[in-house]
């Protein structure tokens, strides 16, 4: 077990968390973790997140000499990996207390690191970062957490309103899964039973496979455009195509869930979080599992090296949250809802609230499993992965227990 800071480049720094099966390290700008690796079976480390080409490296976009290229947005000068957003998920847009980045204020701001160390009860390593929003009146403190002999990354949430009225915003996890890990041939799979698609205009595309503002229960059966049916849990090389589809985790589900097996690779991305069935007061729900196909169907900047041109990306963005679609906070209301759950989540004045995400990235023995997986259970020391007489095993912490002692003790001694 180890963590260390590191300086990545100029004014850029970031915090790398090890254990004998998967390092993370996570930026400064905007929470960003940048790498989640592990061993390969066929040897050699691995990285599941992406690290898209434009992707900039100074110490801010408004200090590039090329800010329209990315925009003017500083989430995607520095976009990469995993990261959380709140309080928007979608669009930039002007309100009167100002603007609401893209993607979220949490995407876009630095984060201040607050403390790290090793933890005596549980062996892990941890780091707790705090970001302010001082307009708005409201702070989120995140805690990420690596347990010894667990290829799983862990995360913890505390939104705190300091306002005087209601904070109303979405909060969503994105997970940008990209090559060499990501490649035609992987499979996906999600805990969510019934989908929707983006509507027009919420996502820059010049070219799409699926009609917006359609509803579907079997995305293996998906409607496209040209009235066919595509299975959109399988991968495709690099098509010129990119969609976006929410689907609703069902309400009577413990636990929430999202995979990416790449069976070439023998090695299985999987994110997980308290279901509805299964939180605390105090916690915030994820009512959706939402995959953008970035397939290569985006032809603005900074996708693409110029307005018009090809698109550069081809990479998956897993996501899990509480959003509707990427239509982002302008004109939600906090009765708005999805297949019946609700796209936004409240923090009453003067109340904290909180979430909880991991996400595993391990090697699997079984062939089989490269094929998908039917059902997961969660049993005593992990999660298990079931495909009929097949199974893949997980070890993992699927309560968060070992999070939520470590959060409960770090946060009452301060």
């Amino acid at each position: 077990m180890d963590i260390r800071r590191l300086r990545l480049w100029e004014s850029r720094n970031a915090t790398v968390l090890t254990n004998d099966l998967v390092r993370v390290m996570i930026e400064d700008q905007g929470g960003m973790t940048l790498e989640l690796s592990a061993i390969a079976p066929q040897g050699g480390r691995l990285n599941a997140h992406l690290i898209p080409h434009y992707r900039g490296t100074g110490t801010s976009v408004f200090s590039d000499e090329n800010p329209e290229y990315w925009r003017n947005s500083p989430y995607l000068y520095q976009k990469g990996g995993s990261y959380f957003s709140f309080p928007n998920y979608g669009r930039a847009f002007e309100t009167e207390q100002g603007s609401q980045e893209q993607s979220g204020f949490t995407a876009s701001a630095y984060w201040m690191v607050e403390r790290y160390g090793t933890d005596p009860q549980f062996g892990g390593v941890w780091l707790m970062s705090l970001v302010r929003n001082r307009k708005a009146h409201y702070q989120v403190r995140k805690l990420d957490l690596l347990l010894p002999n667990q290829p799983v990354h862990y995360t913890a949430v505390f939104i705190t309103n300091n306002g005087q009225e209601d904070l109303v915003g979405n909060a969503a996890w994105n997970n940008e899964v990209g090559p060499p890990f990501l490649e035609s041939g992987c499979v996906l799979n999600a805990s969510a039973e019934h989908w929707t698609t983006a509507a027009q205009g919420q996502i820059d595309v010049c070219a799409s496979r699926l009609p917006s503002q359609t509803q579907f229960e079997d995305w293996r059966k998906a409607p496209s455009k040209e009235g066919g049916i595509i299975d959109l849990s399988e991968v495709p090389p690099p098509i010129g195509k990119t969609d976006m589809i929410s689907g609703v985790v069902p309400r009577s589900a413990h636990l929430g869930w999202s995979s990416v097996i790449n069976p070439r690779q023998q090695m299985v991305y999987f994110t997980f979080f308290p279901g509805p069935a299964a939180l605390d007061e105090d916690m915030l729900p994820i009512n959706f599992n939402n995959f953008l196909f970035e397939y290569g169907g985006r032809c603005e900047t900074p996708w693409a090296f110029y307005r018009g041109g090809m698109s550069q990306q081809y990479s998956l963005n897993c996501g899990s949250g509480t959003n509707n679609l990427y239509a982002g906070l302008q004109g939600a209301q906090n009765t708005d809802a999805i297949l019946g759950a609700e796209t936004t989540v409240t923090i009453k004045t003067g109340e904290t609230r909180s979430l909880y995400y991991a996400t595993a990235f391990a090697p699997y023995d079984n062939n089989r499993i490269g094929g998908n997986f039917y059902t997961v259970e969660q049993v005593v020391e992990g999660l298990v992965l079931k495909r009929t007489k097949s199974y893949a095993f997980i070890p993992a912490d699927s309560t968060f227990h070992s999070l939520k002692a470590l959060a409960k003790r770090l946060l009452s001694s301060e």
